[in-house]
C-alpha cells in the first residue's frame, strides 16, 4: 500500500516527460487518432475480468481474507482460470511453459534467500548491523540528509546488482540503522526499493536496458541514451519522497498499518 502514491506521482513525472519530449519533437510519437467512444466501451468491457484482479488482491489483504502471500496465488490462479477458460487464449503447453519458468525462478530466488540468510546471521554474530546502527545513531545529521545518503548508496548498488540480491543482502545491515536514527520503517523502505530498482535502467548492467536491446535490435548506446531524459522524473520522485514522508507513510496510516 505505502507504494501507491510513490507510484502515481512517478507516473505522472514520466508521462510530464513524454510530453515534453514529444512536443520538442526530439523523439518520434505515435500518431494521434481521434477518441472514440465506442472502443473504449467495447475494449473496457473486454478488460473489466482483469482490471478486478487488483481489486481482488487489495480487498483480500485488506479484509484480512488473505495474506499478502497467499494473494499471489490466488491471483496467479484467477489470471489461469481467465486464459483458459475465459478468454480461452491461454493454452495447457503455454501452461506447462509457464509453470516451468515459474519454477526455475522460484527456485533461484530461494537459493539465494537461503545464501542471504545465512550471510544475515553471519553479519549478526560478527556484530556489524549493531556497529553500524551505534555509528549512524552517533551522526549528528539531519535524518533528511541521512535518508539522502543511503538513497546514494542504493542507486549505486542498484547499478550493478539486482534488486532482489541488493534487498536480501543489505537489509540486515542497513535496516538497523536507519531505525536506530529514527528514520520511519514503511518511508525508508519505500525509498530503498525505488532506489535501487533504477539500477535496471542504468548502465552497466541494466537488465531492462539489455532486454530492449532484444526486442528493439537496437544498439546499446542507442537504448542508454533515450532512456536518459527518463532519470530525470524518477530522480525527482525519489527526491520528493525522501522531503515528504506523509506521501509515504499516510496511505498505510489510514489503512491502519
Amino acid at each position: 500500500m505505502a507504494g501507491l502514491v510513490p507510484g502515481m506521482l512517478m507516473a505522472l513525472l514520466l508521462m510530464g516527460m513524454t510530453l515534453v519530449l514529444g512536443a520538442g519533437k526530439r523523439v518520434a510519437m505515435p500518431p494521434a487518432t481521434p477518441f472514440d467512444g465506442k472502443e473504449v466501451l467495447r475494449t473496457g468491457k473486454r478488460a473489466i475480468l482483469p482490471l478486478m484482479m487488483p481489486a481482488i488482491i487489495v480487498g483480500g489483504i485488506w479484509t484480512g481474507f488473505f495474506t499478502p502471500t497467499e494473494a499471489g496465488a490466488v491471483a496467479s490462479l484467477y489470471a489461469v482460470i481467465l486464459g483458459t477458460l475465459v478468454y480461452r487464449d491461454l493454452k495447457l503447453r503455454d501452461l506447462y511453459a509457464s509453470f516451468i519458468r515459474t519454477l526455475m525462478f522460484s527456485a533461484a530466488i530461494l537459493l539465494i534467500i537461503a545464501v542471504s540468510s545465512f550471510y544475515g546471521w553471519i553479519l549478526v554474530r560478527i556484530g556489524i548491523p549493531q556497529a553500524l546502527a551505534g555509528q549512524v545513531a552517533g551522526v549528528d545529521m539531519p535524518t533528511i540528509l541521512l535518508l539522502l545518503a543511503f538513497a546514494l548508496f542504493f542507486l549505486v548498488v542498484g547499478c550493478f546488482m539486482s534488486v532482489i540480491e541488493s534487498i536480501l543482502i543489505f537489509t540486515p545491515i542497513v535496516v538497523p540503522a536507519a531505525l536506530a536514527a529514527g528514520l520511519d520503517p514503511i518511508h525508508f523502505g519505500i525509498v530503498m526499493v525505488i532506489t535501487l530498482s533504477v539500477g535496471v535502467i542504468t548502465p552497466p548492467f541494466g537488465t531492462v536496458l539489455f532486454l530492449m536491446v532484444g526486442i528493439t535490435r537496437l544498439r546499446y548506446s542507442q537504448i542508454v541514451i533515450s532512456i536518459l531524459p527518463f532519470l530525470i522524473p524518477i530522480l525527482a520522485t525519489i527526491l520528493i519522497l525522501i522531503a515528504l514522508p506523509g506521501l509515504v507513510t499516510w496511505l498505510p496510516g489510514v489503512m491502519g498499518y
